[in-house]
Formats: C-alpha cells, structure tokens, sequence
C-alpha cells in the first residue's frame, strides 16, 4: 500500500468537535419549550436520540411529528419562533463563558494556521453560533482563524448529506485527497466520508458508543502528542 499524501487543508465539524456545546444546547431547548407552555422536556436519552437529526428546526419538527398526537402538533411558525428563543438561551450560555473549546483544540488551530496549513468549518449550525462561541472562547471572529465555514444555512441538506463538505471543497478549490476532517459523532462522520474526505473521530460526550467502523482515525484527545503517529507525520505539525 502506498504512503499517503500530506494534508493541506483541515475540515473542522463544530457543535461536540470544536467544543462540548450539545449539554448548553439541550438546556437552551428545555427552556425555550418551558417559555411556551409546552409540555415537552428533552431529557439526555431523547437528546442523544435527536441528535441523529441535524439543525435545531428540524430536531424540533422531528420531535413534534414522531412524539405528539396530531392534536397537540404545534405550528411551523411556533416552530420558528422556539427555535429562536432557543437560540436566545443558548447565546446567554457561551456569553457567560459556560462552553469552552474542547482540550487541545486551541493548539492545534494555532499550529495549523502557523504551518499554513489551510483551515476550515463543515456544519449544520448557524453561522451565528460559530461567530459567538469562537468570539467568547477566542476573543476572535470566524474569518480571523478560518478560510471558510460551511454552514447549515448554506446548503439545502445537511449532515449525513456530503453537500456541506462538498461546499468547503467547491469554495476553497481543493480535492478531497487534500483535506482532512475532524468529526465527533456518526452522521458528521458519514457526510465526511460521502464526500471522499479521509475523517478523523473523537467522540464528545453524546456520541460515545457510535458506529465508527469508517473512520480513517479514530482519536482518543485532541491533544497533538496523542495523535497517531502516522497522523502526525502527515500533518507536519
């Protein structure tokens, strides 16, 4: 088998990759269905279940059509609008510094931009959520650290879909044999891989005990001197 090529381009997922947000996020959505009178109450079992369904409309709109009887359904415009109270909530907790990147994180985006290597964002959130969370935990905007964010808003399908990796490749001019991705849960891994991007996997704290098998690396920190060593030769870091 021959050796494989170096990596120019590193593709980060966002939400449980660059930081543990999924537990702020749940609590955001407890809180919005709380504001509204809604009886619903997404505790960890059905949070870790609905993660399977990228975006937070449509993890409500799932939720709504597959758990309430059709005379308790509530409206696509409620949908809309507890979605943006969630959003509110949400904001309030990286604001008051209750979500930090994951441990070595901060490293290895820094190594990476002082190698000139390429970096990148691939995901099914808001561009508004990675300006706040990069802005509390790196006093920095996206565009400071990042060539490019492929964001939610961006692509008709998101994740297991490839479209938003296939975006990264499309805006940044690069083959897939070029880049690397950084996922942390199976459905990001799949979008990865249906796009031919060799992926990288450390799973955060919803995804422990997913389907990996595809996985080119499966990481246990990301913390550099724990990466694989062939990993760590190809990205020259």
């Amino acid at each position: 088998m021959s050796e494989r090529a170096g990596i120019q381009c590193l593709i980060f997922d966002f939400d449980g990759t660059l930081a543990e947000t999924e537990e702020a996020h749940r609590n955001a959505f407890n809180k919005a269905f709380n504001s509204n009178k809604l009886n619903w109450y997404w505790d960890q079992h059905i949070y870790k279940k609905l993660l399977q369904i990228a975006g937070g409309k449509e993890r409500i709109d799932f939720y709504n059509k597959s758990f309430s009887s059709n005379s308790k359904q509530i409206s696509s415009k409620d949908i809309e609008e507890i979605d943006l109270q969630k959003t509110k909530f949400y904001s309030q907790s990286v604001s008051q510094g209750l979500v930090q990147l994951r441990p070595g994180i901060r490293e290895l985006l820094e190594k990476a931009k002082c190698n000139k290597k390429k970096i990148a964002i691939s995901t099914s959130t808001s561009r508004e959520n990675v300006t706040l969370l990069l802005k509390s935990c790196l006093n920095k905007n996206p565009e400071d650290i990042f060539s490019f964010i492929s964001t939610g808003d961006l692509v008709q399908k998101k994740k297991p879909s490839p479209d938003l990796y296939k975006l990264v490749l499309a805006e940044m001019n690069l083959m897939p044999e070029e880049c690397l991705a950084f996922e942390d849960s199976r459905i990001g891994l799949v979008s990865a891989k249906r796009a031919n991007i060799e992926t990288a996997v450390n799973p955060s704290q919803y995804s422990m005990g997913d389907n990996f098998d595809e996985a080119d690396y499966f990481l246990t920190s990301f913390l550099l001197e724990q990466f694989p060593r062939d990993l760590r030769g190809r990205l020259s870091l």
